[in-house]
């Protein structure tokens, strides 16, 4: 690991780069990020393909930053879009700042055109990496049990896009539009051009929707666990000029104990990933997570 992260500093941000050019981006984004933060944090800075950058003023740990920023500069920005996420599981405004910041510094770019906020203050647990389950209880081998499908019960259990307002209730919602206020400031400062959210079911949107000074034009659902989009949820987004899109995204990015392997003592407190196109012919050019963490209270100095 690079020495200045473990001890140095209260508060950093990690970029991984443009993670296209190292073979991950075509990946789920859990392993996208695991794998990312990996390359950057335990690469051998000594070896002449690996290129990271300690900022030691701001507590940046930044990989290929000038292989990101030659692809975002090789066209024009009219020429390009810049989107991105950001997953958030604790309720904080100066994280959703220092996560905007970070993505207007490391990108170097005055505005980006779209923001998503995923907001999971009850997350579902993460995916343990890597994926690898084998067991020696038998070597004979058995018939597997059918796996069904969301649509396959007459009476499916309520999917992530149904249940947000039953698992974070009157308080989350209360919670996320304090959390979306602070993203309408970068849309009024024309920071951001597109607001979008992520995961909520109707009720919630609608309540977000409703004393939003910028309303969200993009919302997303994950469809892991759900075979169709819930017809409330349809009617309202087509009702409000809202884009409707599908991601697969975890609710948690990266569980804590991961990401403590990676670098002890510290825990993520925001992550939020970028996508840039080409605009005319749609060419993803660029892709890459951004990490804030901090110190546990309870690392050693």
């Amino acid at each position: 690991m690079i020495p200045c992260i473990t001890k140095k500093y209260q508060n950093v941000v990690i970029s991984t780069g443009n993670i296209i050019n190292n073979e991950l981006g075509q990946r789920k984004s859990n392993e996208e990020l695991y794998d990312g933060l990996k390359i950057t944090l335990h690469s051998d800075p000594n070896v002449d393909r690996v290129v990271v950058e300690i900022d030691e003023r701001h507590g940046r740990v930044q990989h290929a930053t000038q292989e990101l920023t030659n692809r975002l500069t090789e066209n024009q920005r009219c020429e390009i879009s810049i989107g991105a996420k950001i997953f958030l599981n604790t309720n904080s405004t100066v994280y959703i700042e220092q996560a905007v910041e970070a993505l207007l510094t490391i990108l170097n770019v005055t505005h980006v055109d779209n923001v998503v906020l995923a907001y999971h203050p009850n997350a579902a647990g993460g995916t343990t990496l890597p994926v690898a389950n084998a067991t020696a209880e038998s070597t004979t081998p058995t018939a597997a049990p059918a796996v069904k499908s969301p649509c396959s019960e007459a009476n499916p259990t309520p999917s992530s896009v149904a249940s947000w307002s039953l698992r974070n209730g009157a308080s989350g919602v209360t919670d996320l539009k304090q959390l979306y206020r602070s993203l309408e400031q970068y849309a009024l400062n024309q920071k951001i051009t597109q607001l979008g959210i992520a995961d909520l079911d109707a009720e919630a949107l609608a309540e977000l929707h409703k004393t939003a000074s910028v309303a969200p034009t993009i919302a997303q659902v994950n469809l892991s666990t759900c075979c169709r989009v819930p017809t409330e949820l349809q009617e309202f987004c087509a009702a409000h000029d809202i884009q409707l899109n599908t991601h697969g995204d975890p609710e948690l990015l990266l569980p804590e104990e991961q990401f403590s392997a990676l670098a002890p003592g510290y825990t993520i407190d925001w992550s939020l990933r970028y996508q840039v196109h080409v605009r005319c012919r749609g060419v993803l050019t660029a892709k890459g997570y951004i990490v804030g963490a901090s110190r546990s209270p309870n690392a050693s100095a």
